[in-house]
């Protein structure tokens, strides 16, 4: 970390040592502190952590049915994880005839259409960030569940 203003300072390793140089001191003036973080996080945030990590090992996104697909989308914006625009984004019926025995891979299926529509200038501005941060939501949920 580089803070430029009065000082500069150079943590060298995140907990142990940071060296502190003020502006007008020579480099044999250098002091070296020891320092030492810490960082509570709070029982909600605990409570959301444990949520994100049941809701990512209940959820297959490559082989998930319409009606796992609805229950993900609401549990993800009762969680707080997504906002309305993303849960309608996620949730929304995967065709017109959507068949409730088939399986879908809902998240290459969110990149395919997000490709396809964007190529034929399907979006708007708000519709684009709607969808990319679907998606991005559902990468990070994959990327849990796999972890």
């Amino acid at each position: 970390m580089n803070v430029y203003s009065a000082s500069n300072l150079s943590a060298v390793n995140k907990s142990q040592s940071l060296r502190v140089t003020h502006a007008d001191q020579t480099p044999q003036d250098t002091v070296n502190k020891s320092v030492c973080d810490s960082v509570s996080i709070s029982e909600q945030a605990h409570k959301m952590n444990e949520n994100w990590q049941t809701i990512a090992s209940q959820y297959d996104l490559h082989s998930i049915y319409g009606d796992e697909i609805r229950s993900l989308s609401k549990e993800l914006f009762e969680g707080g994880f997504i906002g309305r625009g993303e849960m309608m984004a996620i949730g929304a019926p995967t065709s017109m005839n959507e068949l409730p025995n088939q399986k879908h891979d809902l998240l290459n299926d969110m990149k395919h259409t997000y490709k396809l529509s964007t190529s034929i200038g399907g979006h708007n501005s708000g519709s684009n960030e709607v969808y990319q941060n679907a998606i991005d939501v559902l990468t990070r949920l994959e990327q849990t569940r796999n972890q």
